[in-house]
């Protein structure tokens, strides 16, 4: 192949642009003229020669001429599919442009064909191809419906030529003059993320749109931005990406900026005749006012490079995106007022966080540099993920560690693994210290006291701290986060990267590097026990975490520690005459702190935090003398006192905000000088559950804003004795907050309504309750009140008073009518009526003019009523397993902002659909399954934004009418289309959309085939999610391949009939499949479990009464599992690997009888709930006390289970040990208040069953 025709003047590998068509049909013609118009603009073309076309392979230069061009151009004729020669051209040019990262386009030219011709939705190329071998037919197959999807030219026989071609050339023109970001070939983990952000740019759209992408340095923010805009620059007027904002505004100043980004859109004897920074902005208005321009400002770190870059929207064209990438939320105001100054206004930015890496694809991008392939070798592997999991998962350290390990020895790996746990790459710490050099002294401080002992911890109590050293904590914990350095989780604690952690360890190590007692903070166990011990202790010392048990304490241990803020110990002994030595002690974690006290002159006169829980004080203990001298303290957490019966007098301790009484099992009694603490913000009664009442005095603490209530331990085992709530309580002035959930209490008391401030109300599961007072609606600043599963009988009319009230929760009680008082809730926006006894709704329904969400779903109801037409903000009616209602009311039609409409299980739904539904364009999601339905209404195709429609098991429905286009899932058994007269419409819509979803049930699916022939390929083409039932069905390689499907659920099926539809890594390669790999599986009933081992990328694994052959269950191999869910698998004995499964988040493994053993779970650091339930042969659940995400935990009915590691170490929302009857002290191990039923709730993909 050293022949061809090229435009170049010299040889060379790279063109512009390669031509593939078939030569005998439009050689001499079309592509002739195509071709050389092309060359007269300058443009790099190759035109293969027909007598290259040797053999059954491309090869040589032909190859090498596919690969180094920028834009293909098939064009699509008659005869096209005729030639093998075109289609194995086609294939590898859409392989190329799979694998480029946005580099490389296809624009198709369909001459004398229509799009759907190639995407064989008709006979023309499907009758040729029917002939072909079909390993390459699958192939081919592939590439034309892939490129058919582009938009491109249509060229007819009465349409010109001349016109379409100059159209292409400056369509090639246009993309060629982007200047490509150069991207590293080693991109790992990127496409979901490049997806989401493309998503939310909306290129569709006409608006002007700025995105930041944000977070931590080194965590690949440009390297996304870079694809991105390789990706989408084609589609916009003009673009440019400025790199390294920071650095180059510090060198270089404003004005350089504005000109580099001026010189890609306007005539540079113009741009360098800017001189002041006003001046450029100016001109930036001018030119880009009306352009369509993509800009990417890469490395922002100061407000003013986007107030002199781009300030304001109307600066751009319509459609125009501005993409910034800044580890400094700040400079965007993103958290100010959308009114107030500066830069860009909130509300116009859209963000969007990266995130670090999943663990399997920062290994595979560590192995990269590593390695240069994609694993590692075997004597390498443990080595590898060790060093991975010590960096976090931070693309710019993998990198980095990954190219400086590369052919070096074993003996230098271990070395460098050891100094990585003490600190991050040098290159890794100088790209994160830019950060934290911007922070001022008191931000500096908090960031170093959260690296070195607060992280994953609660933010509440430090704050305390920090304020009384007077580092403006609030402040300084916006700036953090801002900054990117840390965030607030949803539970209220700090998070902070593993290698931002390390740095800061690292600033504190740099203080003095060989002599800890020389440094500010010893977070170190060993370390600061060794300062204790050899009393090497020095002013320079403000906190030390000790961490062992056990450990004494004496005078002349601290007695250099004058400037010690800090102290963390569990079950310490303190003893001697300390002389006021600690007088400078903010903060005293004493956890399992003895009964003896032996200390004299202990007085923490600075003390704001004192943290006493699990330990064995009563209100006996001699320390309490001491304590009280603490008149700063804050917060003192008692919670986990079993010892404690009665509250100690607290009277002098006039400054407490906080007391945590929480899980004191045995407190009965509250002391009355309670109410002398008048700064009391928040008091935690919860699981106190022997306390019957509390206090009048409790009345007089006007600063209480949250009050926890006593909760049973066993949410289905209630206390014995009622709860009572003192007619004080209504003195309350400032509480925010009434949690009674779970308690034994049968009324509110009257004073209730004194509560002005009052916001939230929770009498969940408060089973005694029957009614209200009429007081409650003097509530007028309650936003949410929660009597969800009481025994409610009936509302007060008073109700309608609550005029603050959002959210109302009545569902599952005993309500029979709803007072008409209710339409004068004029704030209300969600309200929860399922499962009660309602019969009917009040015509005043229709004046909740802010409702958003109602749910009707197991009511009584017979019918709508016409007013419900009203509700102009309801957005999702749910109104499922409602027995009684027969038809919907035509009404419906007017609720113009419905997205979402649930009537399924209506099960007397018998009449055809108003046809008034086609009104509903915002709707999404519409719901009709287990309905008696026999029709849909043509309007149905008017519901342009409609994405779900559930038809499941609705067995009297006969016909399809049109359905929108919008659309994407499609539950309907497909056993239906033998009576639909549309079914070859339905098996092209089937094909029409990326993702589509099937139910199949009870099918005889070879038999379908015969009729539909082409039902596998256009399956197989698009579908994916496929849900399977009872299948009738031989192997499925002859029929379909199902390479985009991400969901498979199956029940009663042979799983030998689906081994050969999930690909196989290697066979994804060779047929060049876009890597949509299967991320969800739920199986019901099968024998069969070696399935799995073709797994890899499976992220939720569902099995339900399954029985296994083999007995045993290994997972290693599925290391990006996140739910794991195992129920009635009773054959199954053994489950090894779990430890392997790093990102598993959920597991859940119940009535699996013959389970003995499972792996150590100590290393799922990501795993958030657990339940293991009715194993009776199971002994042991080993890790627990390792699992520091876990925040739900509930073992119960393993009569077989003998240990259980200490938990007391994780911060668990609810942990529940019941039923283990050789398990020793199982009460101890409880701590859940809340509905388990609701706590374990199943994810949504395991709900099938």
């Amino acid at each position: 192949m050293e022949e061809g025709t090229s435009s170049k003047k010299s040889s060379g590998p790279s063109y512009d642009v390669f031509l593939n068509f078939r030569g005998v049909d439009i050689r001499h013609g079309f592509t002739d003229f195509l071709y050389h118009d092309m060359v007269r603009a300058g443009i790099e073309v190759f035109k293969d020669s027909e007598s290259l076309h040797v053999g059954e392979k491309i090869g040589g230069a032909l190859l090498q001429a596919i690969a180094n061009s920028k834009i293909y151009v098939p064009i699509f004729s008659t005869n096209y599919a005729s030639s093998h020669w075109c289609l194995r051209e086609l294939e590898y040019m859409v392989e190329c442009t799979s694998k480029s990262n946005g580099n490389k386009e296809i624009l198709p030219i369909f001459l004398d064909v229509e799009p759907d011709d190639v995407k064989l939705k008709t006979n023309l190329y499907r009758k040729t191809l029917s002939k072909c071998q079909k390993s390459e037919a699958k192939l081919w197959k592939k590439a034309l419906i892939e490129v058919g999807k582009i938009k491109g030219w249509n060229l007819n026989k009465d349409e010109s030529q001349v016109d379409l071609i100059q159209s292409v050339i400056e369509a090639v023109l246009d993309k060629l003059n982007v200047k490509y970001k150069n991207v590293t070939e080693h991109l790992v983990g990127v496409d979901d993320r490049v997806e989401a952000i493309i998503k939310i740019l909306d290129v569709e759209s006409d608006s002007v749109k700025f995105l930041a992408i944000h977070g931590m340095g080194g965590v690949g923010k440009t390297t996304l931005a870079k694809v991105v805009f390789n990706q989408l620059s084609s589609r916009f007027q003009g673009c440019n990406f400025l790199s390294d904002v920071r650095e180059s505004s510090e060198r270089h100043g404003l004005v350089h900026l504005q000109k580099q980004l001026l010189s890609k859109f306007h005539d540079s004897r113009f741009v360098d005749k800017i001189k002041e920074a006003d001046d450029g902005i100016n001109m930036i208005k001018r030119v880009l006012h009306n352009k369509k321009v993509l800009i990417v400002l890469d490395d922002v770190h100061e407000e003013k490079q986007l107030k002199y870059l781009a300030k304001n929207r109307n600066w751009f064209g319509s459609g125009s995106r501005i993409i910034i990438t800044t580890r400094y939320k700040s400079v965007l105001m993103i958290d100010r007022d959308a009114t107030g100054e500066g830069p860009i206004k909130s509300a116009n930015v859209l963000t969007y966080e990266v995130q670090e890496m999943e663990f399997h694809h920062a290994l595979k991008l560590f192995n990269m540099h590593a390695f240069r392939r994609d694993s590692s070798p075997n004597d390498y592997v443990s080595l590898s993920k060790k060093v991975v999991s010590t960096l976090g998962k931070l693309p710019l350290a993998l990198e980095i560690t990954g190219s400086s390990l590369f052919g070096k020895s074993k003996e230098l790996w271990v070395d460098t693994l050891k100094k990585l746990g003490k600190a991050p790459p040098q290159e890794v710490q100088k790209t994160l210290r830019i950060t934290y050099e911007r922070l001022d002294y008191d931000q500096g401080q908090v960031f170093l006291d959260i690296a070195c002992f607060f992280v994953n911890e609660d933010k509440t109590y430090p704050c305390y701290m920090w304020e009384d050293c007077e580092y403006h904590p609030y402040n300084a914990i916006e700036i953090l986060c801002l900054m990117s350095l840390i965030k607030i989780k949803d539970d209220n604690t700090f998070w902070m990267h593993d290698q931002v952690r390390d740095l800061g360890r690292a600033i504190v190590r740099e203080e003095n590097f060989k002599e800890p007692h020389k440094r500010s903070r010893v977070w170190n166990h060993h370390e600061a026990l060794s300062i204790l011990e050899q009393k090497k202790g020095s002013k320079k010392i403000e906190a030390l975490s000790l961490g062992s048990r056990g450990v004494i304490i004496t005078p002349g241990e601290v007695a250099n520690l004058r400037h010690l803020r800090f102290l963390n110990g569990n079950e310490m002994f303190i003893v001697g005459d300390f002389n006021n030595l600690l007088s400078n002690l903010r903060w005293l974690s004493w956890r399992w702190c003895p009964f003896e006290f032996a200390a004299t002159n202990f007085h923490l006169v600075n003390l704001v935090v004192l943290d006493l829980s699990h330990s064995y004080v009563s209100e006996e203990w001699i320390g309490w003398n001491q304590i009280r001298v603490a008149s700063k303290l804050k917060v003192l957490d008692l919670g986990n006192c079993n010892d404690l019966m009665r509250t100690p007098d607290l009277s002098m301790l006039v400054s407490l905000e906080r007391l945590i009484l929480e899980n004191c099992r045995n407190l009965i009694e509250i002391d009355p000088s309670i109410g002398k603490l008048k700064l009391l913000t928040a008091l935690n009664l919860n699981g106190c559950h022997a306390l019957e009442k509390l206090p009048n005095e409790i009345g007089c603490l006007d600063a209480l804003t949250e009050i926890l209530l006593p909760r049973p331990w066993d949410a289905c085992k209630p206390p014995l004795c009622a709860f009572i709530l003192p007619e004080t309580i209504g003195n309350l002035r400032s509480l925010l907050t009434l949690d009674v959930s779970h308690s034994r209490m049968y009324l509110l008391p009257n004073s209730i309504g004194g509560l002005v401030k009052l916001r939230r109300l929770n009498l969940f599961k408060c089973l005694h309750i029957k009614n209200l007072p009429n007081s409650v609606g003097q509530l007028q600043s309650l936003v949410e009140l929660n009597l969800s599963s009481t025994s409610l009988e009936y509302l007060p009319d008073s109700i309608g008073q609550l005029q603050s009230l959002v959210e109302l929760d009545l569902s599952s009680t005993s309500l029979e009518y709803l007072p008409d008082s209710i339409g004068q809730l004029q704030s209300l926006v969600e309200l929860d009526l399922s499962s009660t006894s309602l019969r009917h709704l009040p015509d005043s329904i229709g004046q909740l003019q802010s409702l958003v969400k109602l749910d009707l779903s197991s009511t009584s109801l017979g019918h709508l009523p016409d007013s419900i037409s009203n509700l102009k903000q309801l957005t999702i009616l749910k109104m499922s397993h409602i027995i009684r209602i027969t038809k919907l009311p035509r009404a419906i039609g007017l609720m113009e902002k419905l997205e979402e409409l649930d009537a399924s299980r209506c099960h007397h739904l018998s009449s055809i659909i108003p046809e008034e539904i086609g009104r509903l364009s915002r709707l999404r999601i519409l719901d009709l399954s287990f309905t008696c339905i026999y029709g849909l209404p043509t309007t149905v195709h008017c519901l342009s934004n409609l994405q779900t429609l559930n038809l499941e098991s609705c067995s009297m429905l006969k016909e399809l009418p049109k359905l929108p286009p919008s659309l994407s899932c499609l539950r309907w058994a497909l056993d239906a289309l033998k009576f639909c007269g549309n079914r070859t419409y339905v098996l092209e819509w089937v094909s029409a959309y990326q993702s589509s979803s099937l139910f199949l049930n009870e099918v005889n699916y070879t038999a379908i085939c015969k009729t539909q022939p082409f039902l596998p390929e256009l399956l197989s083409s698009s579908l994916r999610e496929l849900e399977v039932g009872n299948l009738l069905i031989t192997p499925w390689r002859d029929y379909c391949y199902l390479s985009n499907l991400s969901t498979l659920r199956l029940q009663s099926c042979s799983m030998s009939a689906f081994l050969d539809m999930i690909p196989e890594e290697s066979e994804r390669s060779r047929m060049q499949l876009q890597e949509k790999p299967l991320k969800s599986f739920q199986l019901n009933r099968s024998r069969d479990g070696s399935f799995l081992l073709k797994m890899k990328r499976l992220r939720h694994l569902v099995m339900h009464t399954c029985k296994f052959s083999p007995r045993t269950l290994c997972l290693s191999h599925m290391k990006i599992l996140e739910e794991v869910n195992l129920f009635g698998c009773s054959l199954l004995v053994k489950i090894w690997g779990l430890e392997e499964l790093g990102s598993l988040c959920f597991l859940s493994i119940v009535d699996c009888r013959s389970m003995e053993r499972m792996s150590n779970l100590s290393k799922l650091r990501k795993l958030r709930k657990l339940r293991v339930g009715e194993c009776p042969k199971l002994r042991s659940v080993e890790g627990l006390n390792h699992l520091e995400s876990l925040q739900k935990l509930w073992i119960h009915d393993c009569c077989s289970l003998e240990s259980l590691a200490d938990t007391s170490n994780l911060r668990l929302e609810c942990s529940t040990i019941e039923h283990c009857e050789q398990l020793p002290n199982r009460n101890s191990y409880c701590r859940c208040h809340d509905n388990r039923d609701s706590l374990f709730t199943e994810p949504d993909h395991a709900k099938y069953f």
